[in-house]
């Protein structure tokens, strides 16, 4: 069927083809505006899966607006065909380039990877993580810029809900072992694929080949990758090293996040940027020193020549001396004054060759400068690559941790830099727990993103209400929060649900054991607290009824409706009966 207008957009030439859909160019009639759309191929539109996939790729771009990341401009349904019209971006891929034969020098690469990262940290910030970039998916503008495109595989953190159990979504050169293995999809698997195109860009090719796609998947799970440097010896080591590290098997190995590969990536940039500089200004330096070297080893050369025949000179002179000597004794007289013993010869010698070796010493000036500013730069490289120092580190977490939830994520790299660099330092196990509100914080934003996107997609739902009510509590009242998830559950699980009831229920099986664990970990943290002040206030019956009174009877109104306080409450209120019975008495 030949598409020739989808809504406000009159299609053009086929501009590509994906695993879901047809890319066109296409003109807004409304505004001239020249874009892409990307139409849902119909004979997907009906199987299982792919059409909830395509509308979540809608979804992702909605909520992602970035400079290097496409920009959606409109979507809809057009008799049964499902678009969306998106930014053109005039280019091509970076799959294009390399095929073209192009090799990306390691400061292209490095700018590149930096932009990436910023892309994927507002994704991750959403909790969408992109599973398949590659470099085909990977638009590059005419301006050296780059842009993210084809969300078509994305999906929120922990929603299992758009692939079968076990089943693998991805392009396999670039997919991370995890992946390939079908275990649960994280941002680490994004970590992986950015190494993996960092590698391909400089390489020419991916980190793995083979004609197998099997194979290919087993060398994922169990070879090592040769060295980029094998590939592209012109690579920095200290980029081998930050690929090397995004390619790690274990996903806890690679960086926690990509702020902090491009925090890395910058570092290292300056360094080296630093070191090429010191290093022109020492070659520089050696040039003027050699040409200066040149010029007087000439001049002392004209000066050997000029005595050499100063020498012949006084021979012929000496023969005619010999003629006329009864002609000239005042002549003889000054020849003999002029007269060097071998002793005094030694000497001067001596003196010469002491006089040489001052004014050229075994290691020359150039040589030292050069020395100094590679020692200077070594040192400026390992000082940009240290760790904020451990106090001031902990007073910017300590400072942003009490604010608002945007200050508290921009901390995550300072929190995961904490820990590794100072995991035993005694204020370690605060910066713990604000790690720990920082995973809830995510887990609640990806919750909320998830239900959001499952109430726009079945707005009619019966169910949808109470489940997003249900999660907006989760941040609050995580307790009345998985009381009604519970509820949910109990009430609507039965077998032959309408799939606008059955999406939710699944997703609120998902996620209620996460907020169970929120709550197991918060009571973990509580109780001993409440413990003291209640033994604190048992110790204070004798002398300072008042206090007791009021430490009890604050334990009860505020943890009184919360189950993991349960003893802890029960003991209180009885301990406030019995100051009521002896106040009675």
């Amino acid at each position: 069927m030949e598409i020739k207008q989808l809504g406000p957009y009159k299609i053009g030439k086929k501009l590509g083809r994906g695993g879901m859909g047809t890319v066109y160019a296409a003109v807004d009639t409304s505004t001239g505006k020249r874009v892409a759309v990307k139409v849902l191929s119909p004979n997907l539109a009906s199987e299982e899966g792919f059409r909830e996939r395509f509308e979540g790729e809608i979804e992702s771009l909605q909520q992602l607006n970035h400079p290097n990341i496409v920009k959606l401009f409109g979507f809809g349904e057009q008799t049964s065909v499902l678009y969306y019209a998106m930014e053109l971006v005039e280019g091509s891929s970076l799959e294009g380039e390399l095929a073209n034969g192009r090799r990306f020098q390691w400061r292209e690469v490095c700018h590149i990877s930096i932009d990436l990262c910023r892309a994927l940290k507002l994704a991750h910030d959403h909790g969408i993580i992109h599973r398949d970039i590659k470099p085909a998916n990977l638009l590059w503008t005419p301006g050296g810029q780059v842009k993210l495109a084809d969300f078509g595989i994305a999906r929120l953190f922990g929603n299992t809900g758009l692939t079968i159990d076990g089943g693998v979504l991805g392009t396999a050169e670039y997919m991370s072992p995890e992946q390939a293995d079908g275990q649960p999809v994280t941002h680490h698997c994004d970590l992986y694929s950015l190494g993996g195109v960092m590698f391909a860009l400089l390489a020419g090719r991916p980190p793995f080949r083979s004609h197998s796609v099997l194979e290919l998947l087993q060398m994922l799970r169990s070879s090592e990758p040769n060295g980029v440097r094998d590939f592209a010896p012109e690579t920095p080591v200290e980029m081998e090293a930050i690929i090397a590290q995004l390619l790690e098997k274990e996903p806890q190995k690679r960086f926690p996040n990509v702020l902090m590969v491009a925090r890395q990536l910058e570092a290292m940039e300056r360094g080296l940027s630093l070191r090429s500089e010191r290093e022109q200004r020492a070659e520089s330096a050696w040039k003027m020193a050699v040409e200066r070297d040149e010029g007087s080893s000439e001049n002392a050369g004209a000066s050997v020549d000029d005595s050499e025949m100063g020498l012949e000179e006084a021979v012929t002179c000496a023969g005619d001396f010999d003629v006329g000597l009864e002609d000239s004794v005042e002549d003889q007289e000054i020849n003999l004054d002029r007269f060097t013993t071998i002793d005094e010869a030694k000497r001067e010698r001596r003196q010469a060759a002491e006089e040489q070796k001052a004014n050229h010493p075994l290691i020359s000036a150039p040589t030292w400068i050069l020395a100094i500013a590679l020692l200077l730069i070594s040192a400026v490289a390992w000082y940009l690559l240290q760790p904020p120092p451990v106090d001031q580190l902990h007073q910017q977490i300590m400072a942003a941790s009490g604010g608002d939830e945007q200050r508290l994520l921009e901390i995550d790299n300072e929190v995961a830099e904490f820990l590794k660099h100072y995991p035993d330092d005694p204020r370690a196990q605060s910066v713990r727990n604000i790690k720990q509100q920082l995973q809830i914080l995510h887990l609640e934003r990806r919750a909320k993103s998830q239900a959001r996107m499952l109430n726009k997609r079945y707005p009619n739902s019966p169910v949808g209400h109470e489940y997003m009510a249900a999660i907006e509590l989760a941040d609050t009242d995580p307790e009345k929060s998985a009381e009604r998830l519970q509820s949910l559950i109990d009430l609507y699980h039965q077998p032959g649900q309408p799939q606008s009831v059955s999406v939710f229920l699944d997703a609120a099986t998902r996620h209620l054991p996460r907020i169970e664990r929120q709550i197991k970990e918060l009571a973990e943290e509580k109780i001993p607290l409440l413990e003291k002040r209640l033994q604190e206030a048992i110790e204070a019956v004798p002398q300072n009824p008042q206090k007791a009174r009021e430490i009890c009877r604050a334990i009860v109104v505020l943890y009184q409706d919360k189950p993991w306080a349960k003893d802890v409450v029960l003991r209180a209120q009885e301990t406030l009966d019995k100051l009521d019975r002896a106040a009675g008495s």
